[in-house]
């Protein structure tokens, strides 16, 4: 019966704090928590080739340089996707994270690019890693991007 109440309190802890948050947040929330289940499911049911069409223009890159407003939206964007990926029941990890933050800006006319990069671990064993940048702002993915070569980008 604890186990219950405990899993019933952080529950109701959980829901007090999402709708505390401002309804703009609330639909970026929602947002991305949709995304990142349609992209989970393309990822696992659809070949790479069909992916790679919807991420944009290849060996392309988005502008260095944005305004105030798209990184404001940019760093919000960042929130939300981190925020439903923490809390997807299925695996959310960079790509899905990536695919749905160029989304999310693409939806709102902000450019970005999307970076697939790969490296050896410790054990020789390949890696893959995908991020996506705004500007200079890395929106998701980005602190985790040094040693991986990047073996293909797409500018939305």
């Amino acid at each position: 019966m604890t186990l219950v109440m405990g899993i019933l309190s952080k529950l109701a802890r959980k829901v007090r704090t999402f709708i505390s948050i401002d309804n703009g947040k609330k639909f970026r929330f929602v947002q991305a928590f949709i995304f990142t289940g349609f992209y989970r499911a393309f990822i696992l049911f659809m070949p790479f080739n069909k992916l790679k069409i919807r991420m944009g223009k290849y060996k392309t890159e988005s502008p260095k340089e944005i305004d105030f407003k798209a990184n404001r939206i940019a760093r919000e964007v960042r929130w939300s996707v981190t925020q439903a990926a923490r809390h997807t029941p299925w695996e959310s990890k960079c790509l899905v994270q990536a695919l749905t933050a160029q989304k999310m800006m693409k939806i709102r006319g902000i450019s970005t690019t999307i970076y697939l990069g790969v490296k050896k671990n410790d054990k020789d064993e390949m890696m893959a890693h995908a991020w996506v940048r705004c500007g200079s702002y890395y929106v998701t993915g980005g602190e985790n991007r040094q040693g991986y070569a990047v073996v293909a980008k797409f500018a939305s």
